[in-house]
């Protein structure tokens, strides 16, 4: 049975890393720290420590970016699109908190980091359509 959430596991982020790979015009960050991060310690391939802190890595940079946006959209904006939007913000910060609790409890431990990192950067591309 656990083979078989490892499996998943990484089926689910090789098809992640591949989709967002096609779908994005800016560098995957959590990619590159993967591949960085394999040369500079000279491991044999990735392990559950590299998907940690690569997913800490690009989910910080994506929160950032996030943020941003956000600034960018409240200047942009009247208050009440601003709030409206900062209302789905926090229920969307609920949904990926308990989203990312089940897929790390079914999955396994990697999802803890690799989840909201996917999820933030989704987020990231659906706030980029309320900027003008």
């Amino acid at each position: 049975m656990l083979n078989n959430k490892i499996r998943l596991l990484f089926l689910c982020m090789i098809t992640a890393v591949s989709y967002a790979n096609a779908q994005q015009e800016e560098p995957d960050l959590y990619s590159q720290c993967v591949d960085e991060t394999i040369q500079t310690q000279q491991l044999a391939s990735i392990n559950n420590a590299v998907v940690e802190v690569c997913s800490q890595q690009a989910k910080a940079a994506y929160e950032t970016q996030i943020v941003k946006l956000l600034d960018k959209i409240k200047e942009q904006g009247s208050s009440e699109r601003y709030q409206d939007i900062m209302k789905s913000q926090r229920l969307w910060k609920q949904y990926v908190d308990q989203e990312c609790k089940n897929a790390g409890d079914y999955i396994g431990s990697p999802m803890y980091g690799y989840c909201p990192m996917q999820q933030y950067q989704q987020r990231l591309d659906n706030l980029k359509h309320f900027v003008d």
